[in-house]
This record gives structure tokens, sequence and C-alpha cells, in this order.
């Protein structure tokens, strides 16, 4: 357990439509936590926690996604690829069977337990932060992911399971991924969320960071509200003051918009 508590206070300031969940998984009972009695597939399961108190499953509650969380293993027919042309997701039987050598899962029976709650009720230290946002909202969340390391932004998928790719890949690779609502198959079937939202997960050692970037760096900054014109004026501008600033002979870098007679 960590010594101080996080603050994540920070996340209000968003006015989410759906706010921000954190995920711990765990081979002990969480306490404090009540268990759900309701039988979901895991993309469902983030939805449910948005609205709802904390939470935690255990393999008697997933309906579908199992295997990612490391409960069960791939039947035959899901594993040699039949399932995929009979749904419309794959040509193929083999075009189907060639996901199940990357998309990620947890190590069988690594996780007996899944606590859920959204950060404003959350009491444990969560593996994985899950936030649904709009675009305006992601392009700061994402900014924020890379503004003190550079660290470029990754975009993980697949038709099917694609759920492995918000609760599996990030939490074993160590990266932050992001996908859009109404992408993966299951989860524009269940109607889980509206299409064309950001869902992006934050493994727990990129949490502090992000945290931090957010409350240290500018939200809106004023490059954004001064037109297309205004824009390109500015950084030519501030282009030109910084190389007489720093003596280096100047190379254009936008070419100057010319004028409307």
């Amino acid at each position: 357990m960590s010594s101080k508590k996080t603050d994540y206070s920070i996340f209000d300031k968003f006015n989410f439509e759906r706010k921000p969940v954190g995920v711990k998984y765990s081979l002990g009972k969480p306490e404090g936590i009540k268990p759900t009695d309701k039988l979901l597939a895991i993309c469902e399961l983030l939805a449910e926690a948005q609205t709802s108190e904390p939470f935690f499953i255990t393999a008697d509650n997933i309906q579908c996604g199992g295997q990612v969380m490391g409960t069960q293993e791939y039947p035959p027919i899901m594993y040699s690829g039949q399932i995929g042309p009979m749904f419309s997701m794959f040509k193929t039987p083999g075009a189907n069977r060639r996901i199940y050598d990357y998309v990620p899962h947890l190590p069988r029976d690594s996780v007996k337990y899944v606590s859920y709650a959204t950060t404003d009720r959350m009491t444990f230290d969560p593996d994985l932060l899950i936030i649904t946002a709009n675009t305006t909202q992601a392009e700061i969340i994402l900014r924020a992911s890379s503004y003190s390391d550079g660290k470029m932004w990754h975009s993980k998928g697949t038709s099917c399971l694609a759920c492995a790719w918000i609760y599996a890949h990030p939490y074993l690779s160590g990266e932050i991924n992001y996908t859009i609502s109404g992408l993966g198959y299951s989860m524009k079937a269940r109607q889980v969320l509206p299409e064309g939202l950001f869902i992006i997960t934050f493994p727990f050692d990129t949490i502090s960071s992000l945290i931090e970037n957010l409350n240290d760096m500018e939200w809106e900054p004023y490059w954004f509200n001064l037109g297309r014109e205004g824009f390109i004026d500015e950084v030519q501008k501030r282009d030109k003051e910084l190389n007489e600033q720093l003596g280096i002979e100047q190379i254009e870098t936008t070419k100057p918009l010319e004028k409307n007679k």
C-alpha cells in the first residue's frame, strides 16, 4: 500500500460525463468493497462502475472476456478461429486464428478478484486508471501523458477481444493505450457506450506523472484561440524572436500567408 494517498481531484475539473474508473487486480479478497451480483462482459463492467458504488467481481460475474482476465482458457471454437467469419469479423478462420498469438491476456489464475471504483470513491491503489473522454478532454489527457517525458501515444486494438487492449495490454506492457468506443465488436453490439468516445487506460506506474503533468501544464494554450491566420502569424513572430535571441540564421519553418488584395 502507498504511504501517501493519491489526490485524484484534478479529474473533477474535466466535468466528465462518465467518471474515470480505477481497476485493481488481486488474489486476496478485497476489504471494504462489496461484491456485485451481476453477470456482465468485462467491457460492460467499465460502464457499470461509472454509475455505481465500488464493487468487486470474481470469475462467476464475467459473462464474456474471462480469458483476458486469466480466469478461463479459450475454447476450441474461439481459438481455432471459427467464430470470426460467422460474425463478419474476419474473412477466414485463419485470419481470426492469427490474433490469438498476439492478443494480450493476464496469466491463467493470476487474478481471483477485480475491484472497480470511480476515482472519487476509490479506496485502493489502482492497477489501471480508465478514462472515458470526448475529443477535447482526450487531447488534454494525451498531451499530459507525454508532457514530461515526450513518449509517443499508442493505440492498439482488434475487432474482437477489444477489451484485452483496455485491461491486459497496459497492465502487462506498462504502456498507455487508447481506443475509440464503437470500434470493438462486442462493445458495439452490446451498446456499452455511445460511439466516438476515447477510452484511455493508464497502468499504475504512469498515473502519478499524469496527475502531476495535469497540475503543471496549461490545459488550453492561447494558441488554440488565435484562429488559423493568427496562429500562423504568431508562430512566425516567435520563431524570428527565438532565432535572433539564439543568434541563429533563420530558416523558415512556415511560409508567410499571402494577404488578400
